[in-house]
């Protein structure tokens, strides 16, 4: 849900984390974003078409990200829009979304029900939006939400639980069943977003 209006300025951009000051700050999961950012499966072509896009007079300059360090989404996509970023020259700044809903409130998602995470926000130099990309690409949304269902009739879980109303216990469960089944999927998933990206900049700039 993009609103008409921004809080993103030129000199709140500026009050974002760089890449290396997110990852230092960050009291989980460092292990998981270094080895995504070794491990990011970004192709020759991928490179250049994202450098291609930078350099058009209207293309993208600025890239914004809303993260947390503990979202599973964020660690498996974050590390990939930074090795993005470092190679086509474009700057990234990255924003705690539980520090900035006024940020995150601009990026909501469902319909203006979700504060998901990551999102990245492409911006022209003179902080025009682009387009922006939510959490994982369209593929890994309808792929998770069978695994979930598979894991809870393994469970015995009613399909309408969530983790909120899930007891404790369960979620617990749940949670770890959820991770170890995903896990071979990254790659792929991973592939998919820079996919979508790519579709998302081509239509705003016609390319």
């Amino acid at each position: 849900m993009l609103t008409s209006t921004t809080v993103v300025t030129p000199a709140r951009y500026d009050q974002g984390l760089i890449y290396a000051d997110f990852l230092g700050g960050s009291v989980v999961n460092r292990d998981k974003f270094e080895n995504n950012y070794k491990t990011a499966p970004i192709s020759e072509e991928d490179l250049a078409f994202f450098r291609k896009a930078a350099g058009l007079r209207d293309g993208p300059s600025k890239i914004l990200a809303i993260a947390e360090a503990w979202c599973g989404d964020v660690y498996r996509e974050l590390p990939t829009i930074a090795r993005i970023a470092e190679a086509t020259g474009m700057s990234l700044r990255i924003f705690l979304r539980d520090e900035n809903p006024d940020i995150m409130d601009e990026f909501l998602s469902n319909g203006g029900k979700s504060r998901a995470i990551p999102v990245f926000v492409f911006y022209t130099a003179d902080f025009r939006y682009i387009a922006h990309f939510t959490e994982r690409s369209a593929g890994a949304h309808a792929e998770l939400a069978t695994i979930s269902n598979q894991i809870k009739s393994r469970l015995n879980l009613p399909q309408s639980a969530t983790y909120a109303t899930l007891p404790d216990a369960d979620r617990q469960i749940f949670i770890r069943e959820l991770i170890s089944a995903i896990q071979p999927r990254s790659d792929a998933w991973r592939r998919e977003s820079i996919g979508e990206m790519r579709r998302l900049l081509s239509e705003a700039l016609k390319i």
